[in-house]
């Protein structure tokens, strides 16, 4: 049983995910840093775009402390964490940067109130480790820009994007570039960061893709290891039983001294050749700039012709 005066039912979907209420003007927002170290302006743009929709701004405590290459001790960063998804007055968690470190201690993160209260948690990168084990929770998340991406040239699109997802429930993303697979397909929508999406193997948080429509996305990786990774997933039966498949942004890849000569598109299409799922191309999510954000686990439609994509959300929040 739920606690009187808390009413369960506004947060169910139809397919049985909890989903947080959209945000109205003086909400409280909580920015963490779970990973890597955030530069001390570099929230700042951030803090004045959120106060501007009307947010109330809070820091977790741990913000701009330095462990290697972490922001604070694992103890510190869990703790942050720990009190943003505790403290029922924060309706908002903002994840300041992803880098690395959150699957250092992501086991110890207890979801328990986020279950009783849902709230949106938004992030990507790194922060596909939290995605996956709320999804796994049956808890809806955002994969979306950070703090850190509200400064960067070119991400305006994208930041209004994600205060249309956060006040008003609504979610589109398109893409005008040459497609791979055309149809049309609907279901949860899941993924994000392929290095983690292949991490999660094996853990109690490992990506479910069955009648899934999968987002991949990564940065910074040489081919032959988006080749192993992609591998990976297809060994482990990942790519078989899709809805669909959404390939992002693949940013800053390295060819290596020995030249890899495959491009990542070639390599899906080596391993989804018999395939009879809609594959949708160089659609706006991950590393770049435009990052539209998508609400992790709620249910999308995807429509695929030939020199077009889209992905709309069907699941109706607020």
């Amino acid at each position: 049983m739920f606690p009187k005066g808390v009413f369960y039912c506004q947060f169910v979907l139809s397919l049985g995910m909890l989903i947080p209420p959209t945000l109205t003007a003086k909400d409280q927002v909580r920015i963490i840093a779970p990973s890597g170290i955030v530069p001390s302006k570099g929230i700042d743009a951030a803090i004045k775009t959120l106060e501007s929709w009307g947010l109330k701004v809070s820091l977790g405590k741990n913000v701009f402390n330095k462990s290697s290459v972490f922001a604070g001790s694992d103890a510190q960063r869990l703790q942050d964490f720990q009190e943003a998804i505790n403290e029922e007055e924060v309706k908002f968690i903002l994840c300041a940067r992803g880098g690395y470190g959150l699957t250092r201690y992501i086991d110890l993160l207890n979801l328990k109130a986020l279950k009783k209260s849902p709230k949106w948690v938004v992030g990507f990168s790194d922060i596909t480790a939290f995605l996956l084990k709320a999804e796994k929770n049956n808890i809806v998340s955002i994969h979306g820009p950070m703090a850190t991406s509200f400064a960067r040239k070119g991400a305006n699109k994208s930041i209004d994007q994600l205060h249309r997802l956060l006040f008003e429930g609504k979610s589109v993303i398109e893409s005008t570039k040459p497609q791979l697979k055309i149809g049309k397909a609907q279901g949860r929508l899941v993924g994000g960061n392929l290095a983690l999406l292949c991490e999660s193997i094996g853990t109690e948080a490992e990506i479910d893709t069955d009648n899934k429509i999968l987002i991949i996305e990564d940065i910074g990786e040489y081919y032959y290891r988006i080749d192993r990774m992609l591998n990976q997933l297809a060994r482990a039966k990942k790519l078989d039983n899709l809805k669909g498949l959404v390939i992002g942004s693949f940013s800053n890849l390295l060819r290596g001294e020995v030249k890899f000569t495959e491009s990542v598109i070639d390599i899906i299409e080596r391993l989804t050749n018999k395939a009879n799922y809609p594959i949708a191309a160089l659609m706006p999510i991950g590393h770049e700039p435009e990052n539209y954000p998508f609400v992790h686990g709620a249910e999308y439609r995807l429509d695929v012709a030939k020199e077009f994509a889209q992905l709309k959300l069907m699941t109706k929040l607020g």
